[in-house]
């Protein structure tokens, strides 16, 4: 009888570990960066999608804004993201693709019960050697050129967005100061100089913006 209690009190006990150990394994940190196949299925801003790999090729993506604790009409910007090992090399990499005369086409459209609105961006434009200033971009959607503009820190961090231990640096093709929260599509082409995205491995980036505190 006693060596059949103690090997019952041995296979309990065995039993009670191997739980323990399944949930520790099963649940990670809340902020662990997610994989890219999960990053890719977020619908809601912050967002990454991989760009088209083909010249001439429009991509079309339909995503939501959630309204923020603290603003009803956050600010959000169209861009790309850079992640590299190295601090010097992904800003390298980033000055240089702010030089390439990189060419895009954006769209933005609210949908609606009643229909698509057209919604108007905005980029920064070099004035001189050092103001910048900001340009409605036109109806035909051609935006000229990336420009630095950094993400939220806490929602990219909280959508597991932001690289742990790695380097990280923001582009932007065109922004919102301030867009309603709801469903949107994004028509994107990259019309001149892709192929520097694709060397520099740079991945989409729908994000809200940073704003100065």
């Amino acid at each position: 009888m006693l060596i059949a209690k103690d090997l019952m009190r041995v296979a309990v006990t065995a039993l009670i570990i191997g739980l323990i150990v399944s949930c520790s394994i099963q649940s990670p940190p809340a902020n662990t960066p997610i994989a890219k196949e999960q990053s890719d299925m977020r619908t809601a801003v912050p967002l990454t999608r991989s760009l088209p790999p083909n010249d001439g090729e429009e991509m079309v993506l339909e995503f939501d804004v959630p309204a923020q604790p603290d603003d009803a009409n956050p600010p959000i910007f169209i861009g790309i993201q850079l992640i590299g090992s190295d601090t010097g090399a992904v800003a390298d990499a980033a000055d240089s693709l702010v030089r390439a005369e990189i060419v895009a086409v954006v769209h933005l459209e609210r949908i609606q019960q009643a229909g698509s609105a057209t919604v108007e961006l905005q980029r920064s434009q070099r004035v001189g050697r050092e103001q910048e200033v900001p340009v409605t971009i036109a109806a035909d959607g051609i935006a000229k050129g990336l420009f630095a503009l950094n993400a939220d820190v806490a929602t990219m961090a909280s959508a597991g967005l932001a690289p742990t231990g790695r380097a990280s640096e923001e582009l932007a093709f065109a922004y919102s100061a301030s867009l309603q929260a709801g469903r949107y599509r994004l028509r994107l082409r990259i019309d001149q100089n892709r192929q520097a995205l694709l060397d520099a491995n740079a991945h989409l980036l729908i994000a809200y913006t940073h704003k100065a505190k």
